[in-house]
């Protein structure tokens, strides 16, 4: 399997608009890996790429990334870096799956374009907890604690499992930690380094549950302008054992 990183910022992107703090300065003068798209992930699996969320930036980071085939795509919930970029797909030149949970499917069909979603996608709405089986791979849906109703996913292969989070607090079921637990990747939305924050789980806490599940390698992404830029990053998760921060373009195999 292998899984690329498109994007790994969260809302406001890296710079984010009219902002001057110290990372955002230096993100528009030095560029590279410490310039960060809005977050989406790239699967691909056994016959089938699996983009998970389609932020406003979706278009750019396709072609940035010369992206020529989906087959599926998979909405983590409603908010608007994640969904913003689904209108794109209006000019998509294929058939697409688009597995949504069905709140998440009626947010999206308000949009003002959304009486066309239908014509963009083929709706395969889904349940958290149970699996959506494919021919040499699986995935299985779970809800995680966020302002909306959001999910993350297992994917099975192989005999390997791969854990994505999605936008979450540090606060999970027991469920959910059972999904992860012993996997061979974690991947974790934590926008900002250190707690306090409600609203998500942050890198500090991120290595806490990876080391509570022994699960065998975490990545993280989804990082905000709050958070520290890309190098020193980096240079923290260097003395952590199967810790990586991910960056625009980052590819992986599992």
């Amino acid at each position: 399997m292998r899984i690329k990183f498109l994007g790994t910022g969260s809302a406001e992107g890296i710079p984010a608009i009219n902002c001057d703090c110290d990372h955002c300065q230096r993100a528009r003068k030095e560029g590279e890996r410490l310039v960060r798209g809005r977050n989406a992930v790239l699967f691909s699996l056994p016959g089938y790429e699996l983009l998970v969320d389609t932020p406003p930036d979706i278009r750019w980071l396709l072609s940035r990334y010369n992206v020529r085939r989906i087959d599926g795509i998979f909405l983590t919930h409603p908010h608007h870096d994640h969904t913003g970029g689904m209108e794109e797909f209006l000019y998509w030149k294929g058939n697409l799956d688009l597995f949504a949970e069905t709140s998440v499917y009626n947010a999206v069909r308000r949009e003002a374009w959304g009486d066309k979603l239908p014509e963009t996608a083929f709706h395969c709405a889904f349940h958290p907890g149970m699996p959506v089986w494919f021919d040499g791979f699986l995935f299985t849906p779970f809800a995680v604690s966020h302002t909306v109703s959001c999910f993350g996913l297992a994917i099975y292969r192989g005999g390997r499992r791969i854990v994505y989070t999605s936008d979450t607090s540090n606060r999970f079921s027991n469920y959910a930690r059972s999904l992860m637990q012993g996997s061979d990747l974690l991947i974790v939305n934590t926008p900002r380094f250190s707690p306090p924050h409600t609203g998500h789980i942050t890198c500090l806490e991120a290595v806490e549950l990876k080391e509570q599940v022994g699960a065998e390698r975490l990545i993280m992404t989804h990082f905000n302008h709050n958070n520290l830029p890309a190098d020193e990053l980096a240079e923290w998760a260097r003395g952590l054992d199967g810790v990586t921060v991910a960056y625009d373009g980052l590819e992986i195999e599992v």
